[in-house]
């Protein structure tokens, strides 16, 4: 059985930035992935052909100059002249077979009127219905503005907390205000997992989790045995629920209260010259089968667009394939190469922050066990840092 300090469960941002954190303090920190690769929402498979690369990303898409504790992993991995601007190309939405712009859809009356609100409503203990509805008003919010929330968890976001979708952080003045990398956001997933110190093993499906003696001992499906004298999960929380049920129960079952949801994304390539598709950063269709359509128009490329529709779950292939031409205007002949990939994000309610707090109570005699993910302060990629950072402080103390 392989002997660590740490052994963290789960090679998202999320769990590669812990154990990032765990490594350069000198700890024997192994990471175990599900999957082929590391990345989790930094999915940015690649596509060859006739020697002409491409890449498109299947979750995550964007990087701001506020996410300061992302920039400090980035440039202690040396990717900091990798980071790209991002092409000014339009957000629009996609009504009655048409491409609109977003500004045609608004009540601009309505707007005026109801966006003085925005200098003295606060956010605490709000929706983002209740909230942004008076905002812009409840006929813009309606029509328009809650579609674009929606596209960013790929779910019904009415009854998210407000305080939580979108957040003010100091920004870098030395960096880019928005970017992305030049083999796109898994260079840097792929860049931490190749750092001095740090054990990296995929297709790892971790099974159980025990408490013996001390260490932790956890097991995958193929096999592979490992201990640690410290566990972190960096998983879906109901992943880490049912992981932590045999040695600690009582936050197991805290865990699995949490729901979820599935995104279901499907990337396809096209070659340039077959679309006739104005260059988008991203595609909202309200009401439609797809949350979002989100363009590598962003950073233009000779020869291959690429788009990647972000389905709601449990449509069969034979739907998506239809959207999916129809939005595009193509033949799925067309279509040069697909991707897909299945992702899990949390579905927050207004008691969320209450249940985080219960969370934190229930980690503070507990040492040795670590938690991280998209479910803690919000779902931004500075948010899954944030929390790592602040788990590793608590090792640390």
């Amino acid at each position: 059985m392989m002997q660590n300090d740490v052994v963290v469960i789960g090679g998202g941002i999320s769990g590669l930035s812990l154990s990032y954190y765990c490594a350069q303090a000198g700890m024997k920190t192994t990471l175990l992935e599900k999957n082929e690769s590391v990345g989790g929402s930094f999915a940015s498979p690649q596509y060859s052909s006739n020697g002409k690369k491409f890449w498109m990303e299947l979750g995550a898409h964007t990087c701001y100059s506020s996410y300061r504790n992302l920039l400090d992993i980035v440039e202690g991995c040396g990717l900091k002249s990798a980071i790209i601007a991002r092409a000014k190309v339009p957000f629009s939405l996609f009504v009655d077979g048409k491409i609109r712009s977003l500004v045609s859809r608004l009540n601009i009356l309505e707007l005026l009127v109801s966006v003085p609100n925005l200098f003295t409503l606060k956010k605490t203990g709000l929706s983002v219905r209740s909230y942004y509805s008076k905002i812009v008003g409840e006929q813009n919010y309606q029509e328009v503005i809650r579609h674009f929330f929606n596209a960013v968890p790929s779910q019904e976001t009415d009854d998210f907390p407000a305080d939580m979708m979108f957040k003010s952080r100091q920004k870098r003045k030395d960096v880019l205000k928005n970017y992305t990398f030049k083999n796109g956001l898994q260079s840097v997933a792929r860049a931490i997992s190749a750092k001095s110190g740090l054990n990296v093993f995929t297709s790892q499906d971790v099974t159980s989790v025990v408490y013996k003696d001390g260490l932790y001992e956890i097991r995958s499906a193929g096999g592979g045995e490992y201990s640690a004298k410290t566990i972190v999960l960096a998983t879906p929380s109901s992943v880490a629920s049912r992981l932590l049920k045999d040695v600690e129960p009582a936050l197991a079952s805290h865990l699995g209260q949490l729901k979820a949801a599935d995104v279901d994304s499907v990337g396809v390539i096209v070659r340039k010259e077959n679309v006739k598709l104005k260059p988008v950063a991203a595609i909202i269709s309200p009401d439609d089968v797809f949350f979002s359509v989100v363009s590598r128009d962003t950073v233009p490329d000779d020869n291959y667009r690429g788009f990647v529709f972000h389905f709601q779950p449990g449509l069969d292939e034979k739907t998506k394939r239809s959207r999916i031409t129809e939005v595009l205007g193509v033949g799925f002949s067309k279509i040069e190469h697909t991707e897909a990939k299945l992702n899990t994000v949390p579905t927050l309610q207004l008691n969320h922050h209450q249940w985080l707090e219960k969370t934190d109570q229930l980690l503070k005699d507990k040492k040795r066990v670590l938690l991280t993910g998209n479910y803690f302060g919000g779902m931004a990629i500075e948010d899954c840092v944030s929390r790592s950072k602040s788990e590793f402080a608590r090792l640390k103390a």
